[in-house]
């Protein structure tokens, strides 16, 4: 097979068989990626049964999607030949770890347990049974990485039916019926044993099975025969785990016996409530636990006999006494602050509070909060991919906050981290292509998120950030579709609506751009980004008393730099310029090293009365700001049109038109750009292009209200050419 293709997949080497079939490693010469194809043999393929198992396998793996279980790409055949095409997985099997090991470590085992769980939990929300879950069908890679493999005996079930006996019935006609012993004996349950219909609860036996061979170094249910290790799963107790092994956590042992009842009631009822309860011990296996904080989520069951009564009696009233005076003891000792090392929280935990306040970000001191929360995480949990991905994400936001390249540069170091920590995590990929694309990375940026999306088709973010670099580019209408599908995707989430609406003001859509802007005003009704870029829309449509007041409720919930500037902006266009070097002042003290606001202060002192000789000075700080900027992103060009804006009325005119050739050859959207171009162009002389410039802008719907209340244009406006160019037009917007 070696060097031969099938359809478009170029064989390269054996991995291995199985039951099922052969797998071989192979290049997919359309995508250029390496993958894993798994051919149905040849005596399964004349086997209709089989063969329809075999297409179950993708349809059920390829129904989910996680990181803990194996990507499917593709089902195919070539004439007879199936095959399925997935994720090349490297690593070794989890059944090779174990025979080179003997038995695990109590934190390994936890690690590989929870991750196990954390897939399986996907596949029965999903409504989906793997019923083989063994050491084989688990990969380990170098990173550590769980991967569920095989879902080749998966059959769908009721999600909402997991504990009825006729799961499976009315939903799907399942390959094996009830009655047929389907499974790897040794990691069976006792349902599938006699035949019985197969739920959630059947997994959890086989991973109990699982768990208990790596702690204890040996099956569970052991006999000379099938039949011997069939009647032990069905009738016989396993040896206690800690009778083989003594460093077993007591709460680890009794949450793997709790796993391998007999009755599934007795079980946990799935993959995710087994999760919960290993985690809860994997918080306390690399230090004493704190006695008065563990709890499980449930009873897990014994059954003493004869004296082993009085004497779980006894241990219980000696625990209770123990347990009471801790408890006396925690009650009375003083409290510790929130983020001591002796109450660390979880990775949820410090997850979900630095989301919460990411997703408000433009509360005042939430991205600082956001950083502060992940900070110690990220220390306490070095290897959790989600808590890098999180904060890499607040570091962009610091970065376009404060223009600091620090913030930049930390967020590209924890995206990649997040990336290396897990690579099959859609949120890391998106964090690092977000702090890419700020550095002005397009195309590994273009990369990081298409992968993402790839992963999570649902992760609006990863189409938020392609629509952003594609818009860049040029793309308007791709960029339009991709910002509509963010926006679909996450409904509640005022992000991509406020971005969308910056979008629009760009094209000089306005009325667009404030629809989706009162939109994500309802979801955030206090919002002081929507607020003032809001405003920014009333204002360019002539709306000037809506423009105001949403610039005064902006102002009233955080009088921030930004608001400042797009009030003094507003101003200036009003000709207020007096009041304009008033708002212009408040943004500079606020943002000392935002080019864009040293640039509008310079542009306020140059039109008040008296206040000429103030702006040089002005020019010459955003001109040294923007500089910095370009060295850090040299694909900016709303920097760059400042650059060359502020070079051009400091008087260097050619360094100002060679920045702006620089602008032009670049693939131009923001209108507000192409006009800075036109005030360019007038100001060193060259009308043709700054005519050209306007009649561009004029036609695709800029406001016109900017255009005459520019002063620089003042000259320009009495040319006839002008006058043509801004009459009014049926044929324009």
């Amino acid at each position: 097979m070696v060097g031969k293709t099938v359809l478009h997949y170029r064989i390269i080497a054996r991995i291995g068989s199985g039951g099922m079939g052969v797998v071989w490693s192979a290049l997919d010469t359309h995508l250029d990626r390496e993958v894993a194809l798994k051919f149905l043999s040849e005596a399964a393929t004349s086997d209709r049964d089989r063969r329809e198992r075999f297409v179950r396998e993708a349809k059920a793996a390829s129904a989910l999607n996680h990181p803990n279980i194996v990507t499917i790409h593709d089902i195919n055949s070539d004439g007879d030949v199936y095959f399925i095409a997935m994720e090349l997985v490297r690593g070794r099997a989890l059944s090779q770890v174990l025979r080179d090991a003997g038995r695990l470590t109590p934190a390994q085992t936890l690690s590989y347990a929870i991750q196990l769980c954390d897939g399986l939990g996907k596949a029965h929300h999903t409504g989906i049974v793997h019923r083989d879950i063994k050491p084989s069908n688990i990969m380990v890679n170098d990173d550590g990485l769980i991967k569920i493999l095989d879902f080749g005996l998966a059959k769908l079930t009721a999600p909402d039916s997991f504990d009825s006996a006729d799961a499976t019935q009315g939903l799907a006609s399942p390959v094996t019926q009830v009655g047929a012993v389907m499974g790897t004996v040794q990691y069976m349950s006792p349902e599938q044993a006699t035949g019985a219909p197969a739920a959630p609860r059947s997994d959890v036996f086989s991973t109990g099975i699982l768990l208990y061979q790596m702690m204890g170094g040996r099956l569970p249910f052991e006999g000379g025969s099938r039949d011997k290790i069939l009647k032990a799963l069905i009738a016989e107790d396993p040896p206690p785990l800690r009778s083989l092994a003594a460093d077993v956590p007591e709460d680890l042992a009794r949450i793997i016996h709790k796993c391998l009842q007999k009755d599934p009631a007795a079980r946990y009822r799935d993959a995710a409530e087994l999760a919960a309860d290993l985690r809860s011990v994997e918080r306390h296996v690399s230090s004493p636990p704190d006695v008065s904080t563990v709890t499980l989520s449930s009873q897990i069951p014994v059954r003493p006999s004869g004296g082993k009564r009085i004497r779980l009696v006894a241990c219980a009233v000696a625990l209770f006494v123990v347990l009471a005076a801790v408890l006396v003891w925690q009650a009375r000792r003083p409290s510790q602050p929130r983020g001591d090392p002796a109450n660390s929280a979880p990775p949820a935990a410090p997850l979900v509070q630095a989301r919460s306040y990411m997703q408000r970000f433009d509360v005042k001191g939430n991205v600082d909060r956001a950083i502060d929360t992940l900070r110690p995480a990220v220390q306490q949990y070095p290897s959790n991919a989600a808590l890098h991905a999180a904060l890499a994400e607040a570091y962009v936001r610091k970065y376009a906050d404060t223009s600091d390249r620090q913030w930049l540069e930390k967020a590209q170091e924890s995206g990649r981290r997040a990336v290396a920590a897990n690579e099959d995590l859609a949120a890391a990929h998106v964090a690092l292509g977000n702090a890419l694309a700020s550095a002005g990375k397009d195309d590994e940026a273009l990369a990081q998120l298409e992968r993402a999306s790839d992963l999570d088709p649902l992760n609006g973010r990863a189409f938020l950030g392609m629509a952003k670099i594609r818009f860049a580019r040029g793309g308007v209408e791709e960029a339009e579709l991709l910002y509509r599908k963010a926006v679909n995707l996450v409904p509640g989430d005022w992000v991509p609506l406020a971005e969308m609406g910056a979008f629009y003001y760009k094209r000089a859509q306005y009325s667009q751009a404030i629809e989706s802007l009162r939109q994500a005003l309802l979801l955030a009704p206090d919002n002081v980004t929507v607020l003032r870029t809001l405003g920014a829309g009333y204002h360019m449509k002539g709306d000037y008393a809506d423009a105001a007041s949403s610039f005064q409720r902006a102002l009233e919930l955080d009088p921030a730099a930004s608001t400042w500037a797009n009030l003094g902006t507003a101003r200036f266009f009003q000709g207020r310029y007096d009041d304009a070097v008033r708002a212009m002042k408040n943004a500079v003290d606020l943002a000392p090293k935002n080019y864009l606001y040293w640039r509008n202060l310079g542009d306020a002192y140059r039109w008040a009365p008296g206040q000429r000789s103030k702006a040089d000075a002005a020019y010459g700080a955003a001109i040294q700001l923007a500089r910095e900027k370009l060295n850090v992103n040299s694909n900016d060009t709303a920097a760059r049109s400042i650059l060359a804006l502020c070079l051009a009325k400091t008087g260097d005119k050619a360094e100002a038109l060679l920045e702006t050739a620089r602008i032009e050859r670049a693939a131009g959207n923001d209108l507000g750009i192409v006009f800075k171009i036109a005030v360019i162009y007038e100001l060193t002389g060259n009308r043709d292009k700054a005519l050209s410039a306007l009649d561009r802008v004029i036609r695709a719907g800029y406001s016109m209200l900017e255009v005459t209340n520019e002063p620089e244009l003042a000259s320009l406006r009495s040319d006839d050419r002008y006058r043509r160019i801004a009459a009014p037009d049926s044929s324009r917007k």
